[in-house]
């Protein structure tokens, strides 16, 4: 994969621009970075590296953090998401006109907006079950291996209901508050994120998959 390491850090009036290492500049808009924002010029230029160059951190700014407060790996998983989400959208939402590629990474994006948001429950109720079993799959192809085994175990506290279940959105008032709780304590435990789980999705289907999922030798930014 190429060296997608941060060389250098610039700004504009509405991004935060990225050097890379490789080359590649990469982009991503201020405003998601409140306290960069609002920060001074000179404050902006003291920016350390995290994550082995891979973040960066403002430490006047915030508390560091060991992936950064801006992190490459999360700007182009995010970018990996828009375009397969973009073009299930142009397929009319429907996931079997997508390649195999693109059906995965929807997969893991509707896994992990709805688990962050609501929790297994809310990714079960709103997509199903093969939605959960191509995201898990997806996960365990990554090499997410914890995180899969999450789902999985979250998946076993509600398959016993299998059989009285005529929708999903049955299923909160069926499970018993035992039930309820260890999915809580799933969810929670999905929620630190066992896998480093952006990295992950960047160094398989970025460096590896064309958008038609056949395999590649490298990739990078652009």
């Amino acid at each position: 994969m190429n060296d997608l390491r941060i060389a250098e850090v610039t700004f504009t009036d509405t991004d935060v621009v990225l050097t890379l290492a490789n080359g590649g500049v990469v982009t991503t808009p201020l405003v998601r970075y409140i306290r960069v924002e609002k920060a001074t010029p000179a404050e902006r230029t003291r920016w350390m590296h995290a994550d082995d160059g891979h973040g960066v951190n403002w430490p006047e700014l915030w508390e560091p953090d060991d992936e950064g407060m801006v992190s490459i790996w999360d700007i182009l998983q995010d970018r990996l998401y828009e375009a397969a989400l973009g073009r299930v959208q142009q397929a009319g939402w429907d996931v079997d006109a997508l390649s195999q590629r693109d059906h995965e990474l929807v997969a893991l994006w509707r896994l992990e907006a709805d688990i962050n948001n609501g929790g297994f429950l809310q990714f079960f109720g709103n997509w199903g079950v093969r939605n959960h079993l191509t995201a898990v799959a997806a996960l365990d192809l990554i090499g997410a291996c914890r995180a899969a085994e999450l789902v999985r175990r979250m998946h076993a506290v509600i398959e016993p209901y299998a059989d009285e279940v005529v929708s999903p959105a049955d299923l909160p008032g069926l499970l018993t508050e035992s039930d309820h709780d260890r999915l809580q304590e799933l969810d929670e435990a999905f929620w630190e994120y066992p896998d480093r789980l952006a990295r992950l999705v960047v160094q398989h289907y970025d460096a590896h998959t064309h958008d038609d999922g056949t395999r590649r030798s490298h990739g990078g930014a652009q």
